[in-house]
């Protein structure tokens, strides 16, 4: 009998545990590598005559995160699929100069997260195909809202005669905290400027106020007038026939004895009622059948891999830097941007002696005010430097994502963009009654009014005083950078700040965007600015460790999907807001962050 105790064993058992399960991992992407290299040696073949599917799966981004892939093993939270929007845009361009493609057929159901700008970006490229003279198809066994809006502008538009096609419109709600707060002795001591900042409500009061109600509601009904008109012209239906249907949907179900797909089809929101067994004998009928019976087509990813990728060979370029997700200090995580790795990136672009200007993408709802002033005030060295900076608005860029952009040189937004919110606020959570409840007290002594700061004291009333001072600071800040960059008088800022969300067209107007564009004309502008005409684009993004990067893509290759188990490839991620709070817990500093922007618009 063995004279070890009993951690020693359990300690050589998790070794021998780690050491199978690394080994194992080894061999199966030892398998996927091989097979990878079988699968390389054919080539890719389109048939003269095919279809070119789009058939995105995951949530849209304008960059895809990377992250270590060894580590969302073990963590078993393998990253969420997604997908870059510039892909599926550039596969429509390539279809229109390709002879060999003659429709595009959509097959959104994969698309799980995507916003209104998104998809109005998509639904262009889509029209600009269409004036090839191409059609474009689109079936599904049920339409969502928002993979309808944008398959409204096809063709033909078929849906399964069991399936269904919901116009719900737009909403959001929060959870509200303070009767829990209140039961368990929490205080949420809150510092805020904006009349309509509602980031911090969650945790005052147990509804949406009037004020939030009244801004938010406002936001909603002109980005659904926007879908509905975007519609109702795609389908030539008459105006008002979206809202009727949406707000009367129940009407309309009466007429069909409850049935979904009967009510759409009339009211002419799709052309027929087919299987899609029926459907591929009308796509077929375009491009033909292949041996086994099925369109003879090519999904975007293997027709993407079929092209060359473009090489620009201009020395001179245009940096585009993305700024992605909520905005804190540190090191990059999934879901949110770095203002570390985006000054980085800055950094290195306006010392670059080959790039003439540079472009910033945001998709932010902000976050920490003092990461969004790092990464302004690089921007701002980029200019003194003589480097054009030009701001490109795409789904959100409010609070802190307006922030950084204030005092650039120019702001290209799409007509959809959630924008503004321009307010701060601070949070300091205590939990005095907590203690007092279980018995528990705490003193001390102190030689300043700020000594005895901590999680169990409420804080005293200079406390209170210095930590709204600062955050009435900040929002002047805020206030006099947007007047500053702007050149705007600050009274009228004050107008359109206090917390208040617009829409990119509402920003032109009141003079927070400059122009309605997206990625292509920010980068037109930048040129403009830069007095340069030959140029090409430059996207910088994070080093990326190669090892890391093949291992990833061996990950998500088909061979090794089939054979990792799925403990492996389960997905085990945190909501935006969630990430968010968790952020706000580690910086207690200043936050311009706009929570209503990630909620119920995706």
């Amino acid at each position: 009998m063995s004279s070890d105790g009993i951690f020693p064993r359990i300690g050589r058992g998790i070794t021998k545990t780690r050491n199978f399960v690394v080994n194992t991992i080894f061999i199966l992407i030892l398998l996927a590598i091989f097979g990878s290299i079988f699968n390389s040696t054919e080539s890719i073949s389109i048939p003269e005559e095919a279809a070119l599917v789009l058939d995105p799966s995951g949530i849209l981004v304008e960059e895809r995160t990377f992250s270590n892939p060894l580590d969302d093993v073990w963590n078993i939270n393998y990253d969420v699929p997604e997908v870059e929007i510039a892909e599926l845009m550039r596969a429509i361009e390539l279809a229109e100069q390709d002879s060999r493609i003659k429709m595009i057929i959509l097959d959104l159901e994969g698309l799980t997260g995507i916003s209104l700008a998104q998809a109005d970006r998509i639904i262009e490229s889509l029209k600009k195909f269409k004036l090839t003279g191409k059609p474009i198809g689109s079936y599904a066994n049920s339409y969502s809202q928002i993979h309808y809006y944008i398959s409204s502008v096809s063709d033909e538009i078929y849906l399964n005669p069991m399936g269904s096609l919901l116009l719900d419109g737009f909403g959001g709600r929060n959870l509200y905290f303070k009767d829990f707060l209140d039961r368990f002795g929490i205080r949420a001591n809150v510092y805020r400027v904006g009349e309509y900042k509602e980031a911090v409500e969650p945790f005052l009061r147990n509804d949406m106020s009037e004020e939030s109600k009244t801004v938010n509601l406002r936001m909603l009904n002109k980005l659904w007038a926007s879908l509905s008109q975007e519609i109702e012209n795609n389908r030539l239906l008459d105006p008002g026939a979206i809202d009727g249907f949406g707000v009367g949907f129940a009407k309309e179900l009466k007429k069909t004895n409850g049935d979904f797909a009967r009510a759409a089809i009339e009211n002419n929101l799709v052309d027929e009622l087919l299987t899609w067994d029926q459907v591929r004998v009308r796509f077929g009928d375009r491009v033909g059948l292949d041996e086994e019976n099925k369109v003879n087509s090519v999904d975007y990813r293997t027709f993407l891999a079929s092209h060359a990728p473009d090489v620009e060979f201009n020395t001179t370029k245009i940096a585009v830097i993305n700024i992605q997700g909520p905005i804190f200090l540190g090191t990059e995580g999934y879901g949110s941007a770095s203002a570390d790795v985006a000054v980085q990136l800055i950094r290195e672009a306006r010392k670059s002696e080959d790039i003439a200007a540079i472009v910033v993408r945001v998709d932010s709802p902000g976050g920490s005010a003092f990461a969004s002033e790092m990464i302004r005030l690089e921007l701002e060295l980029a200019q003194l430097d003589e480097t054009p900076v030009v701001v490109s608005f795409a789904s959100v860029a409010a609070s802190g994502g307006y922030w950084l952009a204030a005092t650039s040189d120019y702001i290209v937004a799409e007509p959809n963009t959630i924008t503004g919110s321009i307010g701060v606020f601070s949070v300091l959570f205590t939990a005095q009654e907590a203690l007092d409840k279980l018995g528990i007290h705490s003193d001390g002594i102190a030689t300043t009014p700020f000594s005895l700061t901590d999680p169990f004291t409420s804080p005293s009333d200079q406390l209170d005083q210095a930590l709204q001072l600062n955050v009435e600071h900040g929002y002047n800040q805020f206030v006099e950078l947007v007047a500053k960059g702007r050149d705007l008088d600050k009274n009228k800022v004050e107008g359109v700040a206090q917390g208040k969300v617009w829409l990119g067209s509402e920003a032109i107007e009141n003079g927070l965007a400059d122009e309605l564009g997206s990625l292509p004309e920010a980068l037109s502008k930048a040129a403009e600015l830069a007095n340069i005409e030959s140029w090409s684009p430059m996207y910088m993004k994070k080093p990326v460790d190669p090892r890391d990067a093949f291992i990833a893509e061996l990950l998500k290759s088909t061979q090794i999907q089939s054979i990792l188990p799925d403990y492996v490839k389960r997905v085990i991620s945190l909501s935006d807001i969630e990430i968010i709070m968790a952020q706000i817990q580690k910086d207690t500093k200043l936050q311009a962050l706009c929570t209503f922007c990630l909620s119920g618009l995706r």
